[in-house]
């Protein structure tokens, strides 16, 4: 297999399993953003641009690639969906930022439960208004195929302001148990009390999970004493840094390993992009630094029936402003 060949694979590998190891399965390579009204006092300067936030001005960063990454709840064939609604729920939101003018590539974790202006679907596929609800609802309006991944997509870019989504990639998480095993198992140390899921993961103990063990790792929630949603994403971000190990060991053993992986759990994934497209923004990620994991800020609060989170806005005004803004020194004056 040639070299060109393998990083294909690899970059086709990250985007399958995406929802597992987002950016991180990149370091296995290396060893057009829209206004805000970003705070009370901010405004922008429509003939320039610009933005004025915290006392300084921000222009759009021009060379970004965004990559929104989704979990879902659930496994649904192309086939079994009918209409345009669907039970299938964003159980895992990831949306990587690649700065390719700053070598760099940020990761934001976002709360399935997060409130925010979601796109409404009719019975035609066409927009039939907005609902506000949890974010993990979006991806429900459409067939559970490309159109429910680009509602998702639209919803998300409605959190953050309007900033533009370049691409998506979806898998159910029930293949999380498949690529668990195919790596021989991720072994995890146990911090929250399982007994009331699974009795074989003891709390305090180091666990090497099996099938679905891994699935029920990072998918419990209802039977566990914090149900909130945010122990969940803190077990998902050390699930994935323990599995990227696996991955990085196995691919190291058997070549052949990433081919494998992608044929088992090719049926699990939805994409806009097409492989050479994942190889070109592989090849562009390998050469970035690659941030940690970061959730949004906000309050989880128990509403009429679910759990809705609420994101703190001034932490969100300034997320947004450090991944899709850049400050400049030189202002036009508006009368010149």
């Amino acid at each position: 297999m040639t070299n060109q060949k393998k990083r294909k694979l690899a970059v086709c590998f990250l985007c399958a399993v995406g929802v597992l190891m987002c950016g991180l399965f990149f370091l296995q390579q290396r060893g057009d953003g829209q206004h805000i009204d970003a705070s009370a006092d901010a405004y922008e300067n429509e003939t320039e641009g610009l933005t004025f936030y915290d006392g300084a001005w921000y222009a759009p960063k021009e060379d970004l690639d965004t990559i929104l990454i989704l979990g879902l709840d659930k496994f649904q064939n192309a086939e079994d969906a009918e209409g345009y609604r669907n039970d299938q729920q964003s159980d895992f939101l990831l949306l990587l930022v690649m700065d390719r003018a700053e070598k760099t590539c940020s990761i934001l974790h976002i709360n399935r439960d997060t409130m925010t202006e979601i796109p409404i679907l009719g019975v035609t596929g066409s927009g039939a208004g907005s609902m506000q609800g949890q974010l993990a609802l979006a991806h429900t309006y459409g067939s559970g195929q490309s159109d429910s991944c680009i509602n998702t997509l639209e919803a998300v870019s409605n959190l953050l302001y309007g900033m533009k989504i370049d691409h998506y990639v979806s898998m159910t998480m029930d293949a999380v148990a498949i690529i668990n095993d195919l790596t021989g198992g991720v072994t995890v140390h146990i911090e929250d009390d399982f007994s009331g899921e699974d009795s074989s993961l003891v709390q305090g103990q180091d666990v090497c999970l099996t099938g679905d063990q891994a699935l029920t790792y990072v998918r419990a929630r209802g039977g566990m004493e914090d149900s909130s949603n945010l122990a969940r994403m803190e077990r998902q971000r050390q699930y994935l840094t323990a599995l990227y190990e696996q991955v990085k060991k196995c691919t190291e053993a058997d070549e052949n390993f990433l081919v494998k992986t992608i044929t088992k759990i090719n049926g699990y994934l939805v994409s806009d992009c097409t492989v050479n497209q994942m190889a070109e923004l592989g090849e562009a990620i390998e050469t970035c630094e690659i941030s940690d994991i970061q959730p949004l800020d906000g309050e989880a609060v128990k509403g009429e029936e679910f759990m809705e989170f609420y994101v703190d806005e001034a932490s969100l005004q300034k997320t947004v402003m450090e991944l899709f803004y850049e400050a400049v020194e030189d202002v036009p004056d508006e009368e010149s």
